[in-house]
């Protein structure tokens, strides 16, 4: 661990930092707090995280007020956490470096909801107190800028978890068609847009024939309602060895997202070798070819699985292979190197 002779504090939200932000956090030696609570995280006896948002600004305010005044560094983890260090910065310990952790769409949606104005509000204040922004990739920081301003920023890739990267990248890239199989990895979230990909399935099922079929890794999805269509299947959140067998059955990896910054499961599809989609509202679309990329619609997605279906195996192992290229290096060491190097030309 590079970590600082500073006291650097992250402010998360939900149970605790997402596990490729604890790599960031760990590459500084920086303490968690919940950004609403002021708690740091807790566990029950079986290891569950306790901690949970609660989606009040109040809490927000009596956490900034509260958390001690010995760090030198705070950064925000996500969208809502800025506000908590935003009264830190104020009323608590006016000489923080304040930092920004750009890794979420909640700019990006933000246009369509009532909470814009208050962001707007903020803009100033915002701008006169963060230090810089540390952004996973440019979209998520170009997202922010109207309610930020432009801010300094350091770009860090989020990494691909140790535990998987070295199972993936030992992959041979390959894309099935006699049995095609469409993977999706992730939570069952609205903003994942899941519900589209089945749809497209179906669409996919009755153009080139049953066997094509869609499966989706991770929690939650079992309760959907596309959860019995025929075509899909729901194994849930599997043990590493079935996870990385499932990317080696995969013919092609989506991810069909509304909005999402830069979300690792398209970066370890790329790093398995697997001919990867994603929509124009996912940040690794920078890492793609342009007809890899569909709006995030029913008809553009399924005009994107369909030219890549048609075009065989031969080319779409050419594809996979291209998009792995593009992802090697980004392990959770070189990412806590570039993190380090982000945050000390910040708050130098």
């Amino acid at each position: 661990m590079m970590s600082f002779d500073k006291d650097i504090c992250m402010l998360f939200q939900g149970k605790h930092a997402h596990p490729a932000h604890r790599v960031f956090g760990d590459s500084v030696g920086a303490e968690y707090i919940h950004f609403e609570t002021g708690d740091t995280p807790t566990t029950d006896k079986e290891g569950n995280y306790l901690c949970q948002d609660q989606h009040s600004i109040q809490a927000r305010v009596r956490a900034g007020r509260s958390i001690s005044e010995k760090y030198d560094v705070v950064i925000a983890e996500g969208t809502a956490p800025i506000q908590t260090l935003l009264v830190y910065a104020t009323a608590t310990n006016p000489d923080v470096k304040a930092l920004y952790l750009a890794a979420d769409e909640t700019f990006y949606t933000l246009s369509e909801r009532k909470s814009k104005y208050l962001w707007y509000g903020l803009k100033p204040v915002a701008y006169r107190l963060l230090d810089g922004c540390i952004a996973v990739g440019q979209d998520v920081y170009d997202w922010a800028t109207p309610y930020l301003g432009n801010l300094p920023v350091g770009i860090v890739h989020p990494p691909i978890a140790d535990s998987k990267y070295s199972s993936l990248a030992k992959l041979k890239p390959r894309s099935q068609q006699k049995d095609f199989v469409v993977l999706s990895a992730g939570s069952a979230q609205e903003s994942k847009n899941q519900l589209m990909l089945a749809t497209v399935t179906e669409r996919l099922r009755e153009k080139f024939g049953d066997h094509i079929r869609t499966v989706f890794l991770g929690n939650g999805h079992t309760e959907q309602p596309y959860a019995t269509q025929p075509g899909i299947e729901t194994p849930g959140f599997v043990p590493l060895a079935e996870f990385v067998d499932w990317f080696e059955r995969a013919s092609v990896y989506v991810q069909p997202s509304i909005g999402d910054s830069f979300p690792v499961g398209s970066l370890e599809g790329m790093l398995s070798g697997t001919p990867t989609v994603v929509t124009t509202s996912v940040g690794t679309r920078q890492f793609l070819p342009a007809d890899q990329i569909a709006e995030p619609t029913v008809d553009s997605l399924t005009e994107r699985l369909s030219f890549l279906y048609e075009l065989g195996v031969e080319e779409r192992v050419e594809r996979g292979t291209a998009g792995r290229e593009r992802v090697f290096g980004l392990r959770e060491s070189t990412q806590q190197r570039h993190f380090h190097a982000a945050v000390s030309e910040l708050i130098a």
